[in-house]
């Protein structure tokens, strides 16, 4: 029996945190992030970059370096009650400007507002996003069903005490594995907020040895990736025709890890 519980160097948990609009505080958070090697998507609006000069977009990607630049529409709008035409020109807009920036494809996003519909989710498909992130809190840790409804834990005002309960479970193999906290960084307003913030990143850093802290787009191109897996019918050859590894578990006792682009025979 092959199960795909199982995640970048065989951990068994994962941690990923977004942040939306692109504010000044983000420089503060990214830094907070690098300190304790933690990773982050953060969701930018690209009308407050368009005038920017090649000096300062270079400034801006080298800030975010190490964490994603997605997307979360040009102007902020409300997906939900905006024409399929208005999405597309939102999403494919914003996609330039912060491809200038990131230097790299962006091809994730978050819901201003928390705002989408099933009209709205087709046109940011056909625009080449692959995932999207809500504000609907599920207090829970499941993986996504939908990349494109993609529903958070919770938001960072609420993530202590659950964190608390996600620890207690890191060894407990029934229990689900992500653990997803969203919010803005300018709701980061006294020092209070900042050291209750550290203190957050650093209690769930300190078992880095059994979390993989991952960007959102890490995340679902790793999901992908596993199952992309080819494997024979009695399990002892598997191939991985991705340019990702990926590690299975196999019988509940086996971790197995399959390099991108090889085959692996037990």
């Amino acid at each position: 029996m092959i199960t795909y519980n199982v995640f970048p160097g065989g951990k068994k948990r994962l941690v990923t945190f977004s942040y939306d609009d692109g504010q000044a505080e983000d420089k503060r958070l990214v830094e907070l992030f690098n300190k304790y090697n933690v990773k982050a998507t953060f969701h930018l609006n690209g009308i407050k970059y368009v005038d920017m000069s090649d000096k300062e977009l270079k400034e801006l990607s080298c800030m975010y370096d190490g964490h994603e630049i997605s997307c979360h529409t040009l102007r902020h709008g409300w997906p939900a009650y905006m024409p399929g035409q208005s999405v597309v020109t939102e999403v494919m807009e914003d996609r330039k400007v912060l491809e200038k920036i990131a230097g790299y494809p962006v091809i994730g996003m978050s819901y201003p507002f928390g705002s989408y519909s099933e009209e709205s989710i087709s046109a940011m498909k056909a625009c080449g996003i692959v995932y999207s992130r809500t504000v609907d809190s599920t207090k829970g840790f499941r993986m996504p069903e939908d990349f494109m409804k993609w529903h958070p834990t919770c938001h960072h005002r609420d993530a202590m005490e659950i964190c608390k309960n996600y620890i207690e479970q890191l060894d407990y193999r029934w229990s689900n594995p992500l653990f997803y906290i969203w919010g803005h960084s300018y709701e980061l307003r006294t020092e209070d907020d900042w050291t209750y913030m550290e203190k957050l990143i650093s209690t769930l850093a300190e078992h880095s040895d059994k979390i993989w802290f991952a960007t959102n787009i890490e995340i679902y191109n790793y999901i992908e990736a596993q199952k992309r897996l080819r494997i024979n019918v009695d399990e002892t050859v598997f191939y991985n025709p991705t340019d990702v590894t990926v590690w299975v578990e196999k019988n509940r006792e086996e971790i197995i890890k399959i390099g991108a682009g090889e085959t692996v025979k037990l």
